[in-house]
């Protein structure tokens, strides 16, 4: 399991339209560097090491490190909206984004999941009970965004 990535990048070459660059640079992960690490701990790490690469942003950033967190299944609190698909759905449901400052390096944008689930019982729609992660959440909002 050394450095055999699992999957971790997957979500992330689906997002990124610089695959090529991401692939060449895919090696720079070693998962072991993440074990025992927090998600904050673990974004920061990967924003360190992705973050002059162009071709290599803040989504793919997030997904890699939400990859990470599945691999050692790692707890996601917050809903983080960073693509533009979480975006458009927190304006449908007309929630207002907060600000997470990690650790005095940048900010990510999020929504508590409790406050999708109150949009959702305003419109009278229901969120599936198997969601349960932050990540579950924005992937979900990703999809159901669409339908509107």
């Amino acid at each position: 399991m050394c450095n055999n990535n699992n999957g971790i990048y997957d979500e992330a070459l689906s997002h990124c339209r610089w695959k090529t660059v991401l692939k060449k640079n895919k090696h720079k992960i070693k998962l072991k560097n993440f074990k025992n690490k927090n998600f904050e701990e673990i974004i920061i790490k990967v924003y360190t090491i992705f973050k002059n690469i162009k071709g290599i942003g803040m989504l793919s950033m997030y997904d890699i490190s939400a990859g990470i967190c599945r691999h050692y299944n790692i707890k996601i609190d917050k809903v983080y909206i960073i693509g533009n698909g979480p975006k458009r759905a927190i304006k449908i449901l007309n929630l207002k984004k907060k600000k997470h400052n990690i650790q005095k390096k940048f900010n990510l944008y999020y929504v508590e999941k409790k406050d999708i689930d109150n949009a959702f019982k305003k419109l009278k729609l229901k969120i599936p009970r198997h969601l349960k992660t932050g990540d579950d959440y924005e992937s979900y909002i990703c999809n159901w965004q669409k339908t509107f």
